[in-house]
């Protein structure tokens, strides 16, 4: 049964999703302060500096991205405020709430002392003991100083999964849109390799990153450089390769592509990722068919536990759903070659502000919410040798779990007749 905190959050999920989003750039005011009421706090205190708060950037969304030091206070009741350097402020002319100028650092320290007036503790992005990196995203500095005008200061994280994470009617058309651009340039990929191969071209992992790179620009797409890796460099879950490096892709290769893009013309461009593993031949080797086997499973494991949680009405946390896949690798008997976490959130960022699927590089604790999506992508890695992924997107909607794009059941083999 869930704790009292749980379940209020829980409401205000189910309220908040699918059904409407904040406008694009703003944070909705009325949810955050609902959610503020749940948690006893006095408000959420957003700031930025130079780039290092993506959700601050995001909920606030000042014009032409203003380069000093500004904060946004949204109170528990009221308006919120905005305390902004004087040279910038046209930048916040379209931002709600009342606008405090600053000129210097202590017009700055008294102008935020002025804003969080009857502040005793507020929400910032901020994890104690950096329990959740990903969620660290104010500097000591900026701590230090809003703690010495005397306002105690909590972590955010259920702020920004109800907010920044939810991804809204219009976020998941964005987000489906962007899988099936993706799904299109794997299929063109894979068979322009194919093409190539048998004409006797050389085709490096370069080539066909730039390939599909082009495929971006021409469907509209925005997003890092996509992952074509061959070989040993599969072995690597962050190998990407560049004009300075680029392996051929050869007869017995197996291969990674790892594809990470948003559509741009979205009012809320929610990203969608596919990976997909192939090799290079008629048929695959039972070697590689094992490996990615123990990846399958431990992905539909951890698919199986979202959704009978989710069906039982049941809170699922994120670490809960790493231990599900890290058991299923472990089992096969390569619990160390699976070295990065199962999964991570989506939304507006790639690497989204949400829960994510991880107990091992992190122990999160923050729950799975409705409205939100996230990876699921499990993977084995022997090191100078091979190396095996598999990654699907998922939605967890009033109806239940959704995945939103296609899930490979057994590798591709490039060349089959």
């Amino acid at each position: 049964m869930m704790r009292p905190l749980l379940a209020s959050l829980a409401l205000v999920a189910a309220a908040a999703a699918p059904a409407a989003a904040a406008p694009r750039g703003a944070v909705d005011i009325e949810a955050a302060q609902a959610i503020l009421a749940v948690q006893s706090l006095d408000g959420w205190l957003l700031a930025e500096s130079g780039g290092q708060n993506p959700v601050a950037v995001d909920l606030v969304r000042p014009d032409g991205g203003p380069t000093r030091q500004w904060f946004y206070f949204i109170p528990a009741q009221g308006a919120p405020t905005a305390l902004v350097h004087k040279a910038e402020v046209g930048a916040f002319e379209n931002v709600p709430g009342k606008k405090i100028e600053y000129t210097g650092a202590r017009d700055l320290r008294a102008g935020l002392r002025t804003m969080l007036r009857g502040a005793k503790k507020v929400a910032m992005e901020y994890a104690p003991k950096s329990g959740i990196p990903s969620l660290t995203r104010v500097d000591a500095a900026t701590v230090s100083l809003v703690r010495g005008v005397g306002a105690k200061i909590s972590s955010s994280a259920e702020l920004v999964q109800f907010t920044k994470s939810l991804w809204g009617p219009e976020g998941r058309v964005a987000h489906h849109v962007a899988m099936h651009h993706l799904t299109r340039l794997k299929d063109q990929a894979l068979a322009h390799l194919a093409r190539q191969l048998r004409a006797g071209s050389t085709v490096t992992e370069r080539d066909l990153q730039q390939f599909i790179q082009r495929g971006y620009e021409v469907r509209g797409l925005d997003g890092p450089p996509p992952i074509v890796a061959a070989g040993a460099s599969t072995a690597d879950p962050l190998y990407v390769p560049t004009a300075s490096r680029g392996a051929p892709l050869r007869e017995g290769d197996l291969v990674i592509l790892d594809l990470s893009a948003r559509v741009t013309d979205s009012p809320r461009p929610i990203y969608a990722r596919l990976a997909w593993v192939a090799f290079v031949g008629q048929s695959v080797p039972e070697r590689h068919a094992t490996l990615f086997r123990h990846v399958v499973e431990a992905r539909d494991a951890a698919l199986r536990f979202i959704e009978e949680r989710v069906a039982k009405r049941r809170v699922v946390k994120g670490f809960e759903v790493d231990q599900r896949a890290r058991n299923v690798i472990s089992q096969a008997g390569m619990g160390d070659r699976f070295i990065h976490r199962t999964g991570h959130s989506l939304d507006t960022s790639l690497q989204g502000d949400g829960a994510n699927l991880d107990d091992y590089e992190a122990h999160d604790t923050r729950n799975l919410v409705v409205g939100s999506g996230f990876t699921v992508g499990p993977g084995v890695y022997l090191k100078g040798d091979v190396g095996v992924r598999s990654i699907v997107d998922v939605y967890i909607g009033r109806r239940g779990v959704e995945v939103t794009g296609p899930t490979q059941t057994q590798i591709t083999a490039v060349l089959a007749r």
